[in-house]
């Protein structure tokens, strides 16, 4: 069996500004959580030069990192037809409601015939006239058939505007961008 003479190691040197999925708690040496933390630009100066202040800083001494808490990663730019995305910039949310104006145009018909009503309870029925004064007063359905349909004015809107989730099934994983490495060369 042959001696190696440098501890083996899995994968290859990164690049400083790598992000990488980990399925473990923490990030490897060499590479800090993508969690938006503040760094300083002097003792980070290679990745840096890289990142500027895309995700945050003070503008002279200190930089951020990309905070993937709970967000995916997109590619910056446009694809066909789309909208363009720079490089930092952060969208969406977890929960949406819906206005009115948002839900595409419909109406809701309601039945009825001009029938006297004469079955108690809505059950598959329709809305029929109102039996004469003092007969029934709660016989207002008819199982004949529609011969009529009642203006949609006559119906109100409903709903109660709650937020709703609109997030895709996902699998947590730390991600970790690296500080250390080879300084990635340009195209």
């Amino acid at each position: 069996m042959a001696a190696f003479p440098q501890q083996a190691r899995a994968g290859i040197e990164p690049y400083i500004g790598d992000i990488l999925a980990v399925g473990y708690t923490y990030c490897p040496d060499g590479w800090l959580s993508a969690e938006g933390q503040i760094l300083s630009i002097q003792q980070y100066s290679a990745l840096f030069s890289l990142v500027g202040f895309a995700y945050g800083g003070n503008g002279s001494t200190s930089f951020g990192l990309p905070d993937l808490r709970g967000r995916a990663a997109m590619g910056q730019g446009s694809g066909n037809g789309l909208t363009p995305r720079s490089q930092g910039q952060t969208l969406g949310s977890e929960n949406q409601t819906l206005t009115a104006d948002q839900i595409p145009f419909h109406t809701h018909a309601v039945n009825a015939n001009n029938l006297d009503g004469d079955l108690p309870g809505p059950g598959g029925k329709l809305l029929a006239a109102a039996p004469p004064s003092g007969v029934g007063s709660e016989t207002i359905y008819s199982d004949q058939p529609a011969d009529r349909t009642m203006s949609a004015a006559m119906i109100a809107s409903s709903g109660q505007n709650a937020p709703f989730n609109v997030q895709d099934p996902y699998l947590v994983m730390r991600y970790c961008i690296a500080t250390e490495g080879l300084y990635p060369p340009r195209p």
